[in-house]
């Protein structure tokens, strides 16, 4: 299979494969086009699992019976539930119509402004999850 995405590279020099779109470094050459589409998901992706595992972490700093555990499940459903919401920035570039959901985020041309969005949710939740962890364990 790494030969196939090595070989891949080397006769198309613009694929995915060679481009990693989870390179935090993709932030810094945002231009509006599919390529920021690529760079929101990808570093989203990697939020998304680097988040799973904080509020893992955090949870275990909760003590079984605790209230605090039903109310970090209730912030992380708020956070999934969140990401609606950034549907409003893609409306709000097609003249408030809303355009088909499709599972390729290359799909629509305004697709940028809900995964910019999407990045920013997560982003903020691994910070304040960070920040709980962090005060749990100063002891």
């Amino acid at each position: 299979m790494l030969a196939i995405k090595i070989s891949a590279c080397i006769v198309m020099s613009i694929s995915s494969y060679c481009y990693a779109s989870t390179d935090p470094e993709c932030l810094k050459h945002l231009g509006g086009a599919f390529g920021d589409v690529e760079c929101f998901n990808g570093l989203s992706n990697d939020l998304k699992q680097e988040n799973r595992k904080l509020a893992a972490d955090v949870a275990s700093t909760i003590p079984k019976g605790n209230g605090n555990r039903v109310l970090l499940k209730r912030y992380l459903q708020d956070q999934v539930n969140a990401k609606n919401f950034c549907e409003l920035g893609r409306a709000s570039m097609t003249n408030w119509t809303r355009e088909a959901m499709t599972v390729n985020p290359r799909y629509h041309d305004y697709d940028v402004a809900y995964y910019e969005c999407a990045y920013i949710l997560l982003e903020q939740e691994n910070k304040f999850l960070k920040s709980l962890f962090r005060n749990a364990n100063q002891k």
